[in-house]
């Protein structure tokens, strides 16, 4: 089992949309992952925020799931910190229908083996995302 940071936009994101990630958290948690909580919008300041975020969240987790349908200049400094300076494998999602950056769409491609876009139907379909790439990253590392 591995160790998840699902990082997405807090700031833009409504109530519901932010149970549903807290739902998807529940769900990996069942199935045996370590999932890290949210600092949240209130808890902490700025720099609490930023110190949780890239040196602790980021810097420890095995594997970060960015959910890219809102935007957010913070979780685009996370997968870049993961992908470019800790070389962590990354899995960005964003719904079928989201209008996202063409940058995170792009940097799925040789250069970064560890880091894979993919489109969902719903939040809950994410789960089985994660299965599979924790399938494919594993398979790199035998």
């Amino acid at each position: 089992m591995a160790r998840i940071y699902i990082g997405c936009s807090l700031t833009q994101a409504s109530e519901g949309f932010v149970r549903k990630v807290e739902s998807l958290k529940a769900h990996l948690r069942a199935e045996g992952h370590e999932v890290a909580d949210f600092l949240g919008l209130v808890a902490g300041t700025p720099v609490d925020v930023y110190e949780t975020d890239i040196h602790k969240r980021v810097a420890e987790c095995e594997v970060l799931v960015a959910i890219c349908d809102l935007p957010s200049i913070g979780l685009g400094w996370e997968i870049g910190t993961a992908v470019e300076k800790y070389h962590k494998p990354v899995l960005a999602v964003a719904h079928k229908d989201a209008k996202i950056s063409r940058l995170p769409i792009g940097a799925d491609c040789e250069r970064n083996p560890n880091y894979w876009f993919r489109r969902y139907e719903n939040l809950n379909s994410v789960a089985r995302l994660v299965s599979e790439f924790l399938k494919e990253i594993s398979a790199k590392a035998i």
